[in-house]
């Protein structure tokens, strides 16, 4: 399989700090004191190094498309208790065959189109135990031009690099409600344009 994320594996997470600071990885971790004695499902988690402090309590399954990024998150997650299982494009990855207590979706979903998340929030519901959580930490609509000129350029970089298909972001609250779901808490960053939420 062709790994869009080859290039990226290696600078992914210095270049996200120098851009970003420690912001990204704040949002992707700020709910994981929810995570000890659950079984989850992190989907695209890049190459681990976020849950590094956490993996000693990570117990389930970690699904990555780039096998490039999983190799590392198998080293940086050494001592975690997950299997690492490398996705295949489309929706072949996200056809959940387990219930977990705990879904964690760390700026993945603007990989996807509509129809695919339509598909893909389906099996998020019917994979998730009564109770159930999903965690996500991604972009939401701008605040500023500034924000908005950024956004619009990792966006397109992402499409020439690793040919994402969206050129916008979804409409996370939307899908989740679609399911039923609901919104029980929230951190932000930069005034919003970055978000961590909580959906039972």
């Amino acid at each position: 399989m062709k790994d869009n994320y080859r290039w990226l594996a290696p600078v992914y997470t210095p270049l996200s700090r120098m851009v970003f600071g420690n912001q990204l990885h704040e949002a992707k971790t700020c709910f994981l004191s929810n995570i000890p004695n659950k079984k989850v499902l992190i989907l695209g988690g890049g190459d681990g190094w976020d849950y590094r402090g956490f993996q000693e309590n990570l117990t389930g399954k970690f699904v990555e498309l780039s096998p490039s990024m999983l190799s590392k998150a198998e080293k940086n997650l050494k001592d975690s208790k997950l299997d690492f299982v490398p996705a295949t494009v489309g929706m072949g990855p996200f056809d959940f065959k387990e219930q977990y207590d705990v879904i964690l979706l760390p700026f993945v979903l603007d990989t996807f189109t509509d129809q695919d998340l339509e598909l893909f929030f389906s099996k998020v519901k019917d994979s998730l135990n009564y109770g159930g959580e999903v965690i996500l930490a991604d972009f939401f609509p701008s605040q500023n031009w500034r924000q908005e000129v950024m956004i619009k350029t990792i966006i397109s970089g992402f499409r020439m690099v690793a040919g994402h298909v969206r050129q916008d972001l979804p409409d996370y609250e939307y899908f989740f409600k679609s399911i039923g779901m609901q919104k029980v808490e929230e951190k932000i960053w930069k005034k919003g344009w970055i978000k961590a939420q909580i959906w039972r």
